[in-house]
């Protein structure tokens, strides 16, 4: 049995130890909030005593296709650690780190036509989780010389992890140097804990902003033992096995997390979700016809999504949004999804009317694709092959293009 007390003594005795901030990457899961909490009851302990001197820095990844019950879940917590912080002028700062809009999930998959990320490809956890937390946290390094990264990782996870955590100790305290951000170390503070130390501590000791009931709840509901805690080093391969990341996750073969959800919540309309899911894996097969035969770079071979495939997705997830009655995608990732499609030769901003269709980008105008369209569909296909790399049938395209339009009634200037 864990005695509580001690380990928070030692949370301080570590603490006081010189004047590298703390930075606690913290995901919501069981794992992190442990750390977390121990964390900051030592921080309130010697704030008290007027010890307290360096700042902690709390950093959470939301990669914006969270599944929609934790991402609130996630919030929630947030926001009543803030009012906990601010109430006591302490020093502590949270910061929600999301990608930049041309790396989000549906910038690539919709606009580009990225196939689904598979073991072999995927693409998906560098652009949207580690790269823009370590950008993040290599600028509070440099603002301080130094840093500590407080992890929520334990040997007890799998063999993988304990060999991990085995091979990266460099001292007695069990601090090792982060071989990705510089002037940066780690810390596992909870890394010989068991899974049952960890739920005896969540259950018993009740934080000054949550009594953990609501997550006890989510793990039962989604039947699951995993907290997806990326811990910025690649090689953690944790977000491919959790179940509790992200719902669009296709490297996993099953979404346990969420038909658990399904199942045993009344959130029936989650099952929007796992429909699109397997949508996203059944079109990324070949023989589906759903894909280009040809890569950007002119290769034979899988290339991305059709643009017809890509309408499909952001019907459906828009779709989904709606029946939800919760955010699945951002304005501004349609916009950008619409200079995408521009590329690849859809001239009637399809992207943005098929939102408007859903009462989104209400404020956004059209433009006048009337004048002169016979030069931009020449325009615009050229284009697009170029960016695949296949000219054959560029002159068929051009004139099915044309006449499209003249069936219209359309007039060229």
């Amino acid at each position: 049995m864990i005695n509580i007390q001690e380990k928070i003594e030692e949370f301080k005795k570590f603490y006081l130890m010189d004047e590298r901030p703390w930075v606690l990457t913290f995901s919501g899961g069981k794992d992190s909030s442990t750390v977390l909490h121990l964390a900051l009851s030592a921080y309130k302990q010697l704030h008290e005593d007027n010890k307290a001197f360096k700042p902690i820095y709390i950093v959470t990844s939301d990669t914006r296709v969270e599944m929609p019950i934790i991402e609130d879940y996630v919030n929630k917590t947030l926001s009543k650690i803030q009012n906990w912080i601010d109430k006591n002028k302490y020093d502590i700062h949270i910061k929600l780190i999301t990608p930049k809009v041309e790396d989000t999930f549906w910038s690539k998959i919709i606009g580009r036509g990225y196939p689904s990320p598979t073991q072999n490809f995927r693409w998906c956890t560098d652009r949207m989780k580690i790269r823009p937390t370590t950008a993040y946290i290599e600028n509070i390094a440099e603002k301080h010389g130094s840093i500590i990264m407080m992890l929520g990782v334990r040997s007890a996870e799998s063999t993988n992890r304990a060999e991990s955590i085995k091979k990266r100790e460099v001292n007695h305290f069990g601090v090792t140097l982060n071989d990705q951000i510089k002037n940066a170390y780690t810390y596992s503070p909870i890394k010989d804990w068991s899974n049952e130390d960890v739920w005896n501590f969540i259950s018993t000791f009740k934080s000054d902003w949550s009594n953990n009931e609501e997550m006890m709840s989510l793990y039962d509901k989604g039947s699951s033992e995993a907290d997806c805690n990326i811990a910025i080093h690649p090689d953690n391969q944790s977000c491919g096995k959790t179940r509790f990341g992200c719902w669009v996750c296709t490297v996993v073969k099953t979404d346990k997390s969420l038909e658990g959800m399904i199942q045993n919540t009344d959130q029936k309309n989650l099952q929007k979700l796992s429909d699109l899911r397997s949508k996203l894996i059944e079109y990324r097969e070949m023989d589906r016809g759903k894909r280009e035969k040809r890569r950007r770079d002119g290769i034979e071979g899988n290339g991305p999504y059709t643009i017809e495939a890509r309408k499909e997705f952001l019907i459906d997830l828009l779709n989904a949004e709606k029946e939800l009655e919760t955010r699945l995608i951002d304005d501004e990732e349609i916009i950008a999804i619409q200079k995408y499609w521009n590329e690849d030769g859809d001239v009637d901003n399809t992207a943005i009317k098929i939102a408007k269709n859903f009462g989104k980008l209400l404020h956004v105008k059209i433009e006048d694709s009337n004048k002169s369209k016979e030069f931009q569909a020449i325009y615009q296909i050229e284009k697009y092959r170029d960016n695949i790399g296949n000219r054959r049938g560029v002159v068929k395209d051009i004139i099915k293009r044309v006449k499209a339009i003249s069936s219209k009634g359309e007039k060229f200037d």
